[in-house]
């Protein structure tokens, strides 16, 4: 994704009325400041965290699940943030339509050291309110730990949009 088409893609999410909380743990960390980083952030994210402890990762996705980078614990890092949304936003005012709601997450195993054994890979998912369930795994070419999570980053823009901007 070019710069000028990371930007495109966020002022959309930030013009829907999507509204998330994101959840990054070991990579995607670029997402939640490309986000924040763009006017209307505000708008879009409720909450946003990075539950690099396992027990803070475990309490998120409301089990033991192993492994820790996954789809499937990437989809219940998204569903413990979907449920979070959902505490978190206000009953809508009579007359208005309630904001959709996404839970959104990335775990990923980064090039590290000393070198771990198995791929460097991300995992992305979402989960919205509408009962649309996307995860998608990415892995690397490159061993540079900031290309690898602006590519993280990036994919979970691109979910992002895809949520925002159906």
């Amino acid at each position: 994704m070019t710069p000028d088409e990371r930007l495109a893609a966020i002022r959309a999410i930030h013009d829907s009325p999507l509204r998330i909380v994101l959840s990054v743990t070991g990579g995607g960390m670029l997402a939640v400041s490309d986000l924040l980083t763009v006017p209307g952030g505000s708008r879009t994210i409720l909450e946003a965290t990075v539950p690099y402890s396992v027990k803070s990762l475990y309490e998120l996705m409301g089990s033991e699940l192993e492994p820790h980078v996954s789809d499937e614990a990437a989809l219940a890092m998204a569903d413990g943030c979907l449920a979070r949304a959902q505490r978190l936003v206000s009953t809508p005012k009579p007359g208005t339509e309630p904001w959709p709601l996404a839970g959104v997450s990335c775990t990923a195993a980064l090039v590290t050291d000393p070198p771990r054994r198995g791929e460097d890979r991300a995992h992305i998912a979402a989960v919205g309110d509408s009962g649309t369930r996307i995860a998608r795994k990415i892995t690397y070419e490159t061993e540079d730990r900031i290309a690898q999570d602006r590519e993280a980053s990036d994919a979970l823009i691109g979910l992002l949009a895809e949520f925002a901007t159906p």
